[in-house]
């Protein structure tokens, strides 16, 4: 997450924690829909500086994870 936490809005960062990485898929936990939306336009720029890195994630996939009822 570190590598990404800058790109990600300040007032988003608490919506999004670093779920599995599943050989190149990382899943990223997001609280609510309207993040899930944010999170997926930033994709292209999250991954790329993923791979400019020298990351192995190649795909990032977005999970909304509702609170407990």
């Amino acid at each position: 997450m570190e590598r990404i936490q800058h790109l990600i809005p300040a007032s988003m960062r608490r919506h999004v924690k670093a779920g599995p990485i599943e050989e190149a898929e990382w899943c990223l936990l997001v609280g609510n829909a309207a993040a899930s939306t944010k999170l997926r336009q930033l994709l292209p720029t999250l991954l790329l500086t993923l791979a400019r890195e020298g990351s192995q994630v190649s795909a990032i996939r977005i999970k909304v994870q509702t609170a407990p009822r």
